[in-house]
């Protein structure tokens, strides 16, 4: 399962105003490989055919629009907060640095 980070480079909020991402790929729990993707125009639509090329499963941000969180799981990805990693160390590291 691949599971993306999207990270900013300011104190920005909404999704569309992520730059770029740290995707996790995960097998039985454990991290098998991480890739640093630049993410070129920052519209939603443009997000989503990202996450679905890349078959990224869960996308993890600051805060979750309920509409944006509905949109993103009828393509079958799923959209949660920073809030939902707060007892994983590895991710914290991303997230908080």
């Amino acid at each position: 399962m691949k599971i993306a980070l999207l990270l900013k480079n300011k104190k920005q909020h909404k999704v569309e105003d992520f730059d770029h991402a740290v995707v996790f790929d995960i097998e039985k729990d454990k991290v098998v490989g991480v890739e640093n993707a630049m993410l070129g125009t920052k519209d939603v639509d443009a997000l989503t055919s990202w996450a679905e090329k890349k078959k990224i499963k869960e996308i993890y941000t600051p805060q979750v629009d309920e509409s944006l969180r509905l949109f993103f799981g009828t393509l079958g990805i799923i959209l949660k907060g920073y809030d939902e990693l707060s007892d994983n160390p590895l991710f914290q590291t991303f997230i908080f640095a």
